[in-house]
């Protein structure tokens, strides 16, 4: 083994050392989290019509009054619906509590309602329903630091012609005396609600809207639905994603013309957005909230006592007596990124698709996605034909960079001739060197350009892969049944290697494959082939979904390789190795 060899293999170690810091550097730190863990019982508490609310409140919450408690026992809660959700409003405040989706089902509930594709109208059993409820969801608070009195407002309601809520009117009046309007609009087949905020004899210069996250127990992995909790606020054309680590380090601001404020998990977000009126900035916050006996029997044993959630909040400009009330929109439900567009108000940049000059090859890799999943309708297949599609669009690309590699595999022995000649004369070296590239007509960097050109595609092809909701509980084939989990074809009970995962194996040997049909140095193959075996220690716990992509990539560039091979004759092009080299390689 050369020194060169022994050097790549020992940054083959530090790299294998160094897994979990280069995973949690890339984002990707939530693999590195416990097996996941199935819930059995995944049922959130509703809280019926005209019931108190929960007594579970944030930590940080103030003490309440003899007078808090005289409104709390008239609090009434109100239940509307329409065909994608359920949601609860209450006189307290007029809040938000939350939001019930009736389309999306949790990780632990029952394996028909997990991967079974819902019809044209057709809902989940009550039970098995994602909850977006952070008690309260959203509230409007007054007075300078945000929390205001609790008012508790009377509410009017007004029915469509099938007898269903569309218009929810609370009013009520502050201990100022001010009049205090908030009207909530409802519409059939959206998850966006219309809300209207108008003040009179107000002395206030600034009100406040708060969305707060819920707790997190609808993913297979908990620990990475945690780490996926942002507060994101658009201010300006600016866009703040907060996770919580740098928010247990305090609250973060931003000032200026914001549009919206959010919560949100990788797959479900909550927002409002101000669509009439003036938003001063956004301020992002991290609160504590104690589970409720129920909530921790629900998430197990390993389940925390307290939880970390969230907050995001709007701030906005009291408008004057004579001027029209303010408008918002509110949006409690899933993260999809074209009916979010349709929206306005930029609210599909909810979904991390990747850097700001990324996200047009984003955008269209996943139209690309949607498109062929309603053709073929499974989301596994989609991604094999749309990894095929992408290869053979980069065909003449990848080809130009493989017999670029060849021709520099050619010249190889001259090469390892020049360094041995000239190698106390760095200058006469390179001048040697770049005589030798033009006799013979070679780029150097003519096989890297090529793959510099294709990277924004595949950076955007994981973004994709990696964030949308589409393939949240996708099936594929057989034992692969989410293609946003890593697959899992029995336990085997073993620290880090929890589940015999097919896919990964299978990404590994297609690597090794298209290796195999690689030009390479003798004296680098074992290095290389021990790269593909490092690829299965970092693909091991990524998505299920992820790794077919790369299993069908290495499939397509090992036959790209041997059409190459069968161009030159048929004959693998071996790198040839001068004597001279092979005799500092012997050493």
């Amino acid at each position: 083994m050369d020194r060169r060899t022994i050097v790549l293999v020992a940054l083959c170690l530090v790299l294998f050392l160094g897994y979990p810091f280069i995973l949690r550097f890339f984002g990707l730190g939530q693999y590195l989290g416990p097996p996941p863990r199935q819930s059995t019982d995944t049922t959130l508490v509703a809280v019926p019509d005209t019931t108190p609310a929960p007594s579970a409140a944030p930590a940080a919450a103030p003490a309440i009054s003899p007078a808090d408690t005289a409104t709390a026992r008239s609090e009434q809660v109100v239940t509307v619906e329409n065909d994608l959700y359920r949601a609860w409003f209450s006189t307290r405040g007029a809040r938000l509590l939350g939001v019930e989706l009736k389309r999306y089902a949790t990780a632990g509930a029952a394996a028909e309602s997990r991967h079974r594709r819902l019809k044209e109208g057709e809902v989940l059993p009550d039970e098995d329903r994602v909850q977006l409820r952070g008690e309260p969801a959203l509230r409007l608070e007054t007075g300078a630091a945000g929390r205001g009195p609790e008012i508790t407002y009377q509410v009017s309601e007004s029915l469509d012609a099938a007898g269903q809520i569309r218009v929810l009117t609370f009013t009520g009046r502050d201990p100022s005396g001010a009049e205090i309007r908030q009207t909530y609009r409802l519409e059939p087949n959206t998850y966006a609600i219309g809300l209207e905020v108008a003040m009179r004899g107000s002395n206030l210069t600034e009100y406040r809207l708060t969305a707060r996250s819920w707790p997190l127990a609808h993913e297979h992995n908990q620990a990475e639905e945690e780490r996926s909790l942002r507060a994101t606020s658009q201010v300006g054309s600016n866009l703040h994603r907060e996770g919580t680590g740098g928010l247990r380090k305090g609250p973060k601001s931003f000032e200026g013309n914001a549009s919206w404020a959010a919560v949100q998990t990788r797959y479900f977000g909550g927002v409002v957005a101000i669509t009439r009126g003036t938003a001063r900035g956004t301020t992002a916050g991290l609160e504590s909230r104690n589970l409720t006996a129920e909530e921790r029997a629900r998430l197990g044993p390993q389940a925390k006592p307290v939880q970390e959630l969230v907050t995001n909040t709007l701030i906005v400009s009291v408008p004057g007596e004579s001027d029209s009330p303010d408008r918002f929109l509110v949006y409690f439900g899933p993260n999809e990124y074209f009916p979010l567009g349709k929206l306005g108000h930029g609210l599909e940049n909810l979904v991390d698709l990747g850097w700001s000059w990324i996200r047009p090859f984003s955008k269209l890799l996943l139209q690309m996605l949607l498109w062929l999943y309603g053709v073929i309708h499974n989301y596994g297949l989609a991604i094999i034909v749309l990894a095929t599609l992408v290869r053979v669009l980069l065909h003449p690309l990848s080809m130009m960079s493989m017999k670029s590699m060849r021709e520099m595999q050619k010249v190889q022995p001259e090469v390892e001739r020049i360094r041995q000649k000239y190698k106390n004369d760095a200058q006469a070296m390179n001048a040697a060197m770049m005589a030798l590239y033009k006799e013979h007509k070679i780029n150097p960097a003519g096989g890297c350009l090529p793959m510099l050109v294709q990277m924004p595609l595949f950076i955007a092809l994981y973004s994709v892969l990696f964030n949308a909701i589409e393939l949240r509980q996708a099936p594929f084939v057989a034992w692969v049944d989410d293609l946003s989990a890593p697959d899992s074809l029995f336990p085997l009970g073993i620290p880090y290697v929890e589940s015999f995962r097919v896919l990964p194996i299978l990404m590994m040997l297609s690597g090794l494959l298209q290796q195999k049909l690689t030009p390479t140095d003798p004296r680098q193959a074992a290095s290389m082939y021990f790269m593909n075996v490092l690829m299965l220690v970092f693909f091991y716990h990524l998505p299920s979904g992820l790794v077919l992509y790369w299993t069908v990539m290495n499939l397509l560039t090992a036959l790209q390789q041997w059409l190459a091979l069968r161009e030159d004759g048929g004959h693998k092009a071996e790198a040839a190795v001068s004597p001279v080299a092979a005799r500092g390689g012997s050493k």
